[in-house]
């Protein structure tokens, strides 16, 4: 056979392998493109509300966010001003992309409200006119997880507790469902979820003044940051937001994720890893009894009484007191907590001294050696007046745990002004709970007891008191 011949004869084998190699390319790049659009993402901006105010920043920040999420790999819808039509048909979209998705993202900046301990998103078409009209205006926030239940990820993050105008006029026409300020707490999760609220349950979070809100700026500042986890993600922005809110909001989130997911993979790095991560917050307390109804009231607004005038302090084995920081150390403590605290913390400008109230000055707080209550709390004496016997305090304490002695206390703080009996603090709060802080016999700390309001009739049912360690932070 000629050489001719011979290369004829073995042309229809390298057709053969060509086409192969091209195959191989086509399905390749087919897995790509599915791989980049795993995650996807929904993004809702309402600002031109028509029956209330329109607000300034939520078209801003969704527009925002839906870039930030495209330059890392996100398949994005952005939707702007939807009313409750196109905020149905946007869902629906929404379900059959996330299908399978690795990730399923929604953000929603705009109007929403808790009505009944439920949660419910603002279309800007929406109008109540009855308490009934609220299952038809509004977008019930299940109707949301819904959407995204078949995605092996999910993440909700809501920029909507603003103070919602409509809510005096839905209160009034309320009956018997409870309107409350900002967005419910959500108890429970499906596995795989993680839910980021711009404020901690109840509350009401800032529009801001900038371009975007600032739980919206501090999530772009962080949302790109290559490697970083999603659990860690949102502890930075909650740190960035409390710092540019002077602890007046607090951004919460609630996650049963069981694998790191990882929004923008470093170079070679998974999106979602195939072991849990470490937990980052101490166990929860062992279960104590439910709190009386009294005790719910701690998050009350600061006391009227006006601050003592503070009488020197014993010089002696005096020690310089943490007002000079301006108490970075307890915002720090009060930020990985999620403990609210005031906008301005009043200097400590008196000095400590080893024994007697001056031992007193300072803060405490942060992570417990043991802790009864079921809750974080920190503890702040601003001042002591050694001749009335009296020191300036101020409590503030996180969300308490579910099933603990402070189960159902949302976050708050209030100051008091303590009387110095038998070498502790004693005070009554405005809900009738009495606290005592003791100093330790060993070590630099406190031991808190607080004891339950007998005006409570489920006092004696459920025990009235519990105990935690407050360590010294400053």
């Amino acid at each position: 056979m000629s050489p001719a011949a011979e290369r004829r004869r073995f042309r229809p084998g390298r057709a053969l392998v060509l086409f192969f190699g091209a195959l191989v390319l086509a399905l390749s790049g087919a897995a790509t493109a599915w791989a980049q659009q795993s995650r996807v993402a929904l993004v809702f901006g309402n600002s031109a509300y028509r029956s209330v105010p329109r607000l300034t920043n939520p078209g801003q920040d969704a527009q925002g966010v839906a870039q930030a999420l495209r330059n890392i790999g996100f398949q994005v819808e952005l939707v702007r001003d939807a009313t409750r039509a196109q905020t149905e048909e946007a869902l629906r979209r929404f379900g059959r992309v996330a299908d399978g998705a690795e990730i399923a993202l929604f953000f929603y900046a705009g109007h929403g409200m808790q009505v009944g301990g439920e949660n419910y998103l603002m279309p800007v078409d929406a109008r109540v006119s009855d308490v009934r009209d609220i299952d038809y205006e509004f977008i019930a926030l299940p109707l949301v997880t819904r959407a995204m239940e078949r995605a092996r990820v999910r993440i909700m993050i809501l920029d909507a507790c603003r103070d919602n105008p409509l809510a005096p006029q839905i209160r009034g026409l309320s009956g018997t469902r409870s309107v409350g300020r900002g967005l419910a707490r959500i108890e429970q999760v499906d596995l795989g979820t993680l839910v980021a609220f711009a404020t901690s349950p109840g509350a009401v979070a800032l529009d801001g003044t900038g371009r975007n809100s600032p739980f919206t700026a501090a999530l772009l500042q962080h949302l790109t940051t290559p490697g970083l986890e999603i659990r860690q993600l949102m502890t930075r922005v909650r740190a960035s937001v409390v710092q540019e809110t002077g602890g007046q909001q607090i951004p919460w989130d609630n996650s049963s994720l069981i694998t790191e997911v990882v929004l923008n993979p470093a170079a070679g790095g998974a999106v979602l890893a195939a072991s849990p991560p470490s937990p980052s917050a101490p166990a929860p307390a062992p279960a104590q009894p439910e709190p009386s109804a009294a005790q719910q009231r701690l998050a009350a607004a600061a006391s009227p009484t006006p601050p003592a005038t503070a009488a020197p302090v014993s010089p002696a084995a005096a020690t310089p007191s943490a007002g000079a920081s301006g108490f970075a150390r307890v915002r720090a403590v009060a930020a990985e907590r999620q403990i609210p605290l005031p906008a301005e913390l009043p200097a400590i400008t008196q000095q400590r001294s080893a024994s007697g109230l001056g031992r007193f000055l300072g803060a405490w707080g942060g992570r417990a050696t043991w802790n009864q209550l079921g809750r974080d709390l920190l503890l702040i004496v601003f001042s002591v007046d050694e001749a009335a016997g009296t020191a300036e305090v101020l409590l503030a304490g996180n969300l308490g745990n579910p099933g603990t002695f402070s189960a159902g206390l949302s976050p708050g703080f209030e100051r008091a002004r303590a009387r110095y009996e038998f070498g502790r603090l004693v005070w009554t709060d405005s809900a009738g709970e009495r606290y005592e802080a003791t100093p330790q016999r060993v070590g630099d700390g406190l031991e808190l007891v607080q004891t339950r309001s007998l005006t409570s009739i489920t006092w004696r049912r459920h025990g009235d008191q519990a105990r935690t360690h407050l360590p010294r932070i400053e």
